[in-house]
């Protein structure tokens, strides 16, 4: 993974976010930074995926990314869209795999690692669960979709009356 300045002060600034309110520009600017692949092919490839999908032809969506993780092995985006269309369908084993991919790439992916609690969530295995959320909380503090599942689990794996 190359180290990029401007994105690790984005994170330095996440982190440091007082509440959502203050999160959100962070949050969007990561994520402005993360759709750009550094190539225009790359950058087409997604924009077909995403129109796929919304067509509802995740087969095709699927090459457009597999097209795109060849040409741009080390990018992280395509695995990431790759896991929310596995998730989609319900297939977990390829969810979570394309979660790892993604997260070997760009580890800190916060939506990656909330996707991943939610999956695990959903198979029952509410302590690995909860373990996601609260490791896209270290990256984001601020992320709600890892803030409501660690309230949905805390209770129930670490004992607490809900």
């Amino acid at each position: 993974m190359r180290t990029d300045p401007e994105l690790d002060a984005l994170f330095a600034q996440l982190e440091q976010a007082e509440d959502a309110t203050t999160a959100a520009p962070v949050e969007q600017a990561i994520w402005n930074h993360w759709s750009e692949s550094g190539s225009p092919t790359v950058n087409v490839l997604l924009e077909r995926a995403a129109a796929a999908e919304s067509d509802g032809d995740n087969e095709l969506a699927g090459r457009f990314l597999d097209q795109a993780s060849d040409l741009a092995p080390n990018y992280a985006e395509p695995w990431n869209r790759r896991a929310n269309l596995a998730y989609q369908s319900e297939d977990y084993p390829a969810a979570i795999a394309a979660i790892q991919e993604t997260l070997k790439r760009e580890p800190r992916h916060f939506a990656a690692m909330a996707g991943l609690g939610l999956i695990y969530e959903e198979l029952g295995q509410q302590r690995a669960a909860l373990e996601a959320f609260r490791a896209a909380l270290v990256i984001h503090p601020n992320y709600e979709p890892a803030l409501q599942g660690v309230r949905r689990l805390e209770p129930r794996v670490d004992g607490r009356d809900a």
